[in-house]
């Protein structure tokens, strides 16, 4: 059902794309290749290494308690980014359709009335001595009366615009056509 190109496109995205006659199961991936991963990781360990060095260099009462409190906020909010990335995504099966965002899980009956749109970003972000970087953001929604209910979101380097595009309007594709069957 999904062509090869595709699967390669979403690959690069982290996306894992199943689908077939009987369900869609459109999840992001965890890849420890990419940087943001590395930066979670990177908090994760600061944060436990706030909890323990307290313990390890003083003795103050006050030093102990806030290292621990800042480094239980800084694994705590890792590992909450972790799951999410682990848990976001669109489940269409046995006449439900569910997705998980932002660790929200939604489940609804099928429907034909409903709709997937998408919608692309690019976001510039310039640093000071350096080019910047460009990345195009691509999310898919449900569209309910005024009221746009995000399901999906990824996002690739501006470079592949073309292709993020293209994967973008395959999911929508996919999703809308399990819809009306």
């Amino acid at each position: 059902m999904v062509n090869s190109e595709i699967l390669e496109i979403a690959t690069h995205a982290n996306l894992n794309i199943i689908a077939d006659d009987k369900k869609v199961e459109i999840k992001h991936k965890l890849r420890l290749a990419d940087k943001s991963t590395w930066g979670i990781l990177f908090f994760l360990c600061g944060g436990l290494l706030l909890i323990i060095l307290p313990f390890i260099k003083t003795s103050d009462t006050t030093a102990k308690i806030l290292g621990i409190v800042i480094g239980l906020l800084l694994v705590a909010l890792s590992i909450l980014t972790l799951i999410r990335q682990f848990t976001d995504g669109i489940k269409i099966k046995d006449n439900t359709f569910s997705f998980r965002y932002n660790l929200k899980k939604t489940t609804l009956p099928l429907s034909r009335s409903m709709e997937i749109k998408m919608r692309t970003e690019t976001i510039k972000i310039k640093r000071v001595g350096t080019i910047g970087t460009d990345f195009i953001v691509v999310t898919h929604f449900l569209q309910d009366l005024n009221n746009e209910i995000i399901l999906l979101k990824f996002q690739m380097d501006n470079l592949y615009a073309e292709k993020a595009r293209k994967l973008g309007n395959e999911i929508t594709r996919i999703i809308n056509e399990k819809f009306r069957i």
